[in-house]
């Protein structure tokens, strides 16, 4: 009963803060986050220490740490994006000999590791994230990419590329080279939401999409 209703009151509390947001039952997000306009946490979805552009959603059961990610992107259920590892060039990996701010019952070391010490992952605008797919810390995947389900993301991805795998490498380009150049270039995630009501009949085509955009900007 009490468990509900802190509950209840973190929701409240949180759809306060982000009126332009979609917060379902369960989602968190922390007071060192925000969240940009027409975004959406899905059930039970966690965000800590991170910056979620406009129109992007993030599904239940996923969690985000210190990460910037850019608008319209798609993050599936169950992705773990800031996974922070342990050092592997000691005796030990385990946190018992070297950071005893962990939740753990017992250490050998009263050496505390900082509070921010896991680097800060970017992903860039209209990025999709498949089921399961788990991003290390520190990782910047570039605008348009593809993460396939599953996928566990070790190094940086390239805009507009399709990967996938354990680790992730990539499968495909999207697009051709000079397409691609032409989006990055277009920067349409950056437009007035005017402008891309007009563009969206176009976006099923690129080649028509980039036309209109460049003739808008001549």
């Amino acid at each position: 009963m009490i468990s509900a209703i802190k509950k209840s009151i973190r929701l409240w509390q949180l759809r306060r803060r982000f009126p332009a947001s979609t917060i379902h039952t369960g989602a968190i997000a922390d007071g060192l986050s925000s969240l940009g306009m027409h975004t959406v946490l899905f059930p039970e979805a966690i965000v800590l220490r991170s910056v979620l552009e406009k129109y992007t959603y993030v599904q239940s059961h996923s969690v985000i740490n210190n990460a910037h990610i850019g608008p319209f992107c798609s993050i599936a259920a169950n992705v773990h994006i800031g996974l922070a590892s342990h050092p592997i060039d000691g005796v030990s990996s385990s946190p018992v000999f070297y950071d005893a701010s962990q939740p753990l019952p017992h250490f050998f070391t009263k050496s505390v590791s900082p509070a921010d010490n896991t680097p800060k992952t970017t992903i860039h605008a209209d990025v999709w994230i498949g089921q399961g797919a788990m991003i290390k810390a520190g990782i910047t995947i570039g605008v348009g990419a593809v993460i396939g389900a599953g996928a566990v993301v070790t190094r940086d991805v390239e805009s507009y590329s399709v990967v996938g795998g354990i680790p992730a490498r990539e499968i495909k380009k999207r697009f051709d080279e000079e397409t691609i150049e032409r989006l990055l270039i277009s920067r349409w995630w950056e437009l007035e939401e005017t402008k891309l009501e007009q563009l969206t009949p176009l976006f099923a085509t690129p080649e028509a999409f980039l036309d209109a955009v460049e003739e808008k900007n001549r």
